[in-house]
């Protein structure tokens, strides 16, 4: 393969990339547009979610429960009525989400250290919501019911106390919890560095548009024509939208950073180095697929179901790969986006060399070489 004929269809390539305004946007900023909704929408927490409250008790530790179930944004007491007809006309017109009913004898109960029940009512219509407002309420009131039980009994401190008789010690199991790297739990943390592998694939439906585009238009008649080799061609044509994809790459996780407020506790050198692993096995895959079609229509749509959906629900973005059924591991496995999501979350959020990445970066490198073997095996000059 020559260097010099390489180098001729990379500079062609690259001028059609900087003349046609679409390919420029679908290259540079369409991927990062699609990471900051992507984000934006999966990332989203519920808060400020209102609820209603009937108050049978009226006393004073019924209304220190209310403000023990709104001391945060997460739900909010939005109004408190006396009848349930009252509630369900709120329920109609969707102005809340939960319903929590206090028993008359909810303070006099909580005073003699005896447990209470409370009813929690809520809108089941939308099950994420309606499980935030589950969640919530429960949580809090089982902190309000430690503290009143801590209270009841004269200790000072209900979960730290310590035996000091001559009794036999009780069972008791402490656990100290400390979470590494996103000590939040912060979802933006977990869903954010991989969506730069979703929307880093888009390029790639570019990339087999670019081939595509040569035999619907039929300049490939002329590239026939030159001495060029298939290497040559297939090569030439790749580099500059690998170069463009970095761009890309830097892009994203500069929005990452300065928009959602992820880590990058990586080198920014090993970041670029494996987004040209992935982008060049990515791209890879898609000349392989380019070589069989004939339209840029069909290009655009198998590159959908090929790169896009497939990477964004089998990638591990939302459930760990090793979950999954063994076919769909096996899936799993032959997409690029699969390595690069460990790659980017164990990069930015971890902090990981080479020495824990190199794995994943071994498999990108051999999908690289496999795919664009293949893809310049498959390719014909000649026209069908």
């Amino acid at each position: 393969m020559s260097p010099r004929k390489t180098w001729a269809v990379f500079v062609k390539e690259s001028r059609h990339i900087l003349r046609d305004p679409g390919t420029l946007l679908l290259l540079l900023l369409a991927p990062v547009l699609l990471m900051i909704i992507f984000s934006y929408a999966l990332v989203a927490d519920i808060r400020e979610t209102p609820i209603t409250v009937i108050d049978h008790s009226h006393s004073a530790l019924s209304r220190q429960f209310l403000a023990t179930l709104a001391n945060s944004n997460d739900i909010i007491v939005d109004r408190q009525v006396s009848s349930y007809a009252e509630v369900e006309r709120y329920f109609d017109r969707d102005q809340t989400k939960g319903l929590v009913v206090i028993p008359p004898d909810f303070a006099n109960q909580l005073a003699a250290g005896k447990p209470v029940e409370v009813q929690i009512l809520v809108d089941g219509t939308d099950p994420t919501t309606a499980q935030h407002v589950i969640n919530h309420t429960v949580s809090r009131s089982q902190v309000f019911g430690a503290q009143m039980a801590a209270k009841h009994a004269g200790q000072t401190a209900f979960f730290d106390r310590i035996e000091r008789s001559n009794s036999q010690p009780s069972a008791e199991i402490s656990l100290r919890t400390r979470t590494w790297y996103n000590p939040d739990l912060k979802n933006t943390h977990g869903i954010v560095p991989a969506m730069i592998p979703i929307v880093l694939s888009l390029p790639a439906i570019v990339v087999m548009g670019a081939i595509v585009r040569e035999k619907e238009t039929g300049t490939l008649e002329g590239i026939f024509a030159t001495p060029l080799g298939r290497g040559e061609l297939l090569v030439g044509k790749l580099i500059p939208y690998v170069g463009a994809g970095l761009v890309s790459s830097i892009t994203c996780a500069l929005v990452a950073v300065n928009l959602f407020g992820v880590p990058f506790r990586g080198a920014m050198s090993l970041f670029l180095l494996l987004s040209t692993d992935f982008l060049l096995a990515a791209f890879g895959m898609g000349l392989l697929i380019s070589v069989f079609l004939s339209s840029q229509a069909a290009a655009s749509i198998i590159g959908l179901l090929v790169f896009l959906f497939p990477s964004f629900f089998l990638s591990g973005i939302f459930y760990p790969v090793a979950s999954f059924p063994d076919l769909v591991k096996e899936e799993a496995q032959w997409l690029p986006s699969t390595h690069f999501v460990a790659i980017t979350r164990g990069l930015m959020v971890k902090g990981q060399g080479l020495e824990a990445l190199w794995e994943p970066a071994l498999i990108l490198l051999v999908l690289a070489i496999v795919m664009t073997s293949l893809a310049v095996f498959f390719f014909k000059k000649r026209l069908r």
